[in-house]
Formats: C-alpha cells, structure tokens, sequence
C-alpha cells in the first residue's frame, strides 16, 4: 500500500492477493472512505490460489470450466485438456521424492491385496 497527500487530496495504491474480485474491492474502500482517491487498485494471486483453480478445471468443476485448448504437435493443432497436457508431462518425468509431491492420505494408503488382485484381472 502506498498513500501520498497529493495538494490536501490522499491519494492511495494498493496491491493484495487472493481476495474479493478489483471491482468489489474497489467500490468498498471507497464507500468506506469517500475522502480518499484510490489512485491504482491491483489484484494478484499466489500460487496455492492458481493451483486451487487449475485443481479444480482439472476435475471439470462446474464452477471452472475447462476452456478448449490447443497445443501444437509438430504443424498440427490438437485440441487437448488439461489432464492431457499435465499426463503427457508426468510420461516424460522421472518422479522421486526430490519433487516433493504432495499426497493427500487417501493416495498415501495402500490399497489391500485383494484390491490389486481384483484390478490385475479388470
């Protein structure tokens, strides 16, 4: 946040991450104090809350839609989702435990041995 007394007029910038949409934020502060000009109001987001969102295309969440993409192989343009762009990544990886995945517990379980043997023959 930077505020600046600019000839008796407070003129403020400010900068947050991962909060209300600019606009809403925005009208807020100025409902909360019409005395001051927001001179710059910038919105950014970490990277837990870009993950949030791309977990959540990546499971085609109602709320996030997956939007069409294309990548290109060789000339070609494909149409491919994003859990194709991130497997065709994970197949060209050597995974251990430097990369320092994080398992929730259900991953971190060991399925028993009937379940295996059940999915060895499916």
């Amino acid at each position: 946040m930077s505020v600046e007394d600019c000839g008796g007029q407070i003129q403020v910038q400010v900068f947050y991450e991962d909060f209300k949409h600019i606009d809403t934020v925005r009208r807020e502060l100025t409902q909360m104090m019409p005395e001051v000009e927001f001179v710059k109001i910038r919105r950014g987001f970490t990277h837990s809350a870009e993950r949030m969102v791309l977990c959540r295309m990546h499971d085609e969440d109602p709320r996030h839609p997956v939007p069409t993409i294309y990548v290109k192989r060789g000339k070609t343009l494909v149409e491919a989702s994003l859990r194709d762009i991130v497997l065709a990544e994970l197949v060209q990886l050597e995974l251990d435990d430097d990369d320092e995945i994080t398992y929730t517990d259900t991953e971190r379980n060991v399925p028993c041995d009937d379940y295996l043997s059940q999915n060895a023959y499916d």
